[in-house]
């Protein structure tokens, strides 16, 4: 089916899904909100390495932040004939542990040599033991990974604290799991995200 028609189909569901749930805050929320379309938000044309380089410089910083050392960081890795040392990539913002993470994704041909394709074969244990063993992809990251980099729909960061408030807010759990949405998780997490922007209590 067309994406927009998978995006209205998810919404509709979760409004079902919502109401049987008694997840009144949540349906109402979802009466009200636009209808999200995950494929506006999937990377497609970024390589695995920029991806992952891109989330690192995400973790714990603001969007804004986040946004403006990676456009630093993208020139410079761009330029071909920079030396790429711990010292030029903490000169682009980068904090040094960061940098070392970051070197580390650059210079690993494992990386270089996986398609996106393959990842997609892959299931979920499989790709947590491809990516978890590299330095700086945590649970969080793998995430983003899978949600945004592979597009897998069923995908719940459950560490993530803005979905940890919209959890506590709608379901009265910040440790809730979403599988009352499963196989629809990532959407999930979107309307979760989403709905930080209305000013939770």
């Amino acid at each position: 089916m067309a994406n927009d028609s998978k995006s209205t189909q998810v919404h509709k569901l979760f409004l079902k899904i919502s109401k049987q749930n008694k997840h009144k805050e949540f349906y109402n929320y979802l009466k009200t909100t636009k209808i999200i379309n995950i494929d506006s938000r999937l990377n497609k044309d970024i390589s695995l390495q920029f991806f992952i380089i891109k989330t690192i410089i995400g973790q714990q910083v603001s969007v804004s932040a986040a946004r403006s050392i990676w456009k630093k960081v993208e020139i410079f890795l761009e330029n071909k004939n920079n030396n790429i040392s711990l010292k030029a990539l903490a000169n682009c913002g980068l904090s040094r542990p960061k940098a070392k993470y970051i070197h580390g994704v650059i210079n690993n041909e494992e990386l270089q040599l996986t398609s996106k394709r393959t990842l997609q074969t892959m299931q979920d244990q499989e790709l947590s033991e491809f990516f978890l063993k590299i330095k700086g992809i945590g649970p969080w990251t793998l995430g983003i990974i899978k949600m945004f980099y592979l597009g897998h729909s069923d995908t719940y960061l459950s560490g993530d604290l803005g979905v940890k408030k919209g959890a506590l807010y709608f379901f009265k759990d910040s440790k809730y799991m979403g599988e009352d949405y499963s196989p629809y998780k990532t959407y999930l997490c979107l309307y979760l995200w989403q709905s930080l922007s209305t000013n939770l209590d």
